[in-house]
């Protein structure tokens, strides 16, 4: 059976007016960084996103400890605040490749949490109901097990941006659909997610997969001089070096999801109904009200542009 393709009209990633000042949004950061290297450049754009407010990072799926044992040591490498920012681990799963995390093998700092990254959402969004945005980069089963925790929850939580899903194309230009990795590794998580009620902002392959850091964009990063750059560099080096699907230049799929909240420039977001099927499949579908805003497509070379300039701040 052939599904019909109706995208509706777009709208756009609200943005505070000209001149009109806000508190910066609060926000909680849920990775598998230490896989691929987006999550590492993802953290690092949050980090220069002044209208955000960190809250901490959770981290999600393989060894988690491990994952936060990185992303801890990153935080402290970049220093000042972000030393002390809490990081979690949440839930862990049967191992997968993250060579990165040997980076920061025996790293420790009282940031650093072994575990409760799922019971640390929880208590930040019941301190701040309504406020906090979830931005979710890796699996969702953290956000699922929150969901599931404590009932009514969902309706605490401002929205979930998150990358994940491929709406009309693959990882590859021209080609179908296909099951993305965050979503697939725990299709029922996602699907909790999906049905939660709770206000998503999508970024999917559709406008993910063409984000590339060329090796001129990683030059202008690289001999930024700073210990954190110099941090990035060796991250991707790793990767570069290790990863199992012979990956060169990055792609930035979850630095979208970061740029989707608060955002320093208008998104198009489309209205969808998206059903999540026991294979990680993402499909559009017609009837019913829209459950996600979708980004279907993004400027490519002005939003890389503006993630170099922010990782040269």
């Amino acid at each position: 059976m052939v599904a019909l393709c109706v995208v509706a009209a777009p709208v756009f990633a609200q943005q505070p007016a000209v001149g009109e000042k806000h508190d910066p949004a609060p926000v909680i950061f849920d990775t598998d960084i230490g896989t691929d290297i987006d999550d590492a450049y993802a953290l690092a754009v949050l980090m220069q996103r002044p209208e955000l407010q960190v809250l901490g990072v959770t981290t999600v799926s393989s060894d988690a400890v491990a994952r936060a044992r990185l992303a801890a040591k990153l935080l402290a490498v970049a220093g000042g605040r972000w030393a002390s920012l809490p990081v979690y681990a949440g839930i862990s799963t049967p191992i997968q490749y993250m060579k990165q995390v040997e980076w920061a093998q025996g790293f420790e700092s009282p940031s650093l949490h072994p575990s409760g990254g799922v019971d640390f959402m929880r208590r930040e969004i019941n301190k701040r109901p309504g406020e906090i945005t979830i931005i979710a980069v890796g699996e969702l089963t953290n956000v699922a097990a929150l969901l599931d925790a404590e009932p009514g929850i969902g309706k605490k939580i401002r929205a979930i941006a998150l990358m994940g899903g491929s709406i009309y194309r693959g990882y590859a230009a021209g080609s179908r659909p296909e099951p993305e990795w965050n979503i697939k590794s725990n299709a029922a998580a996602a699907r909790t997610v999906f049905t939660a009620g709770v206000p998503l902002l999508v970024a999917p392959l559709d406008s993910t997969a063409d984000l590339k850091m060329t090796p001129e964009m990683r030059v202008q990063v690289f001999t930024r001089g700073t210990a954190f750059n110099d941090a990035l560099a060796a991250l991707n080096s790793i990767w570069r070096h290790t990863n199992h699907w012979n990956g060169e230049n990055p792609t930035y799929f979850d630095v979208l999801a970061v740029q989707l909240v608060q955002p320093r420039k208008p998104y198009a977001l489309t209205p969808l109904r998206i059903e999540v099927t026991g294979d990680g499949t993402t499909r559009p579908v017609t009837g019913g009200k829209p459950n996600a805003e979708v980004a279907l497509q993004v400027d490519i070379a002005s939003f890389m542009s503006d993630c170099i300039t922010l990782l040269n701040r």
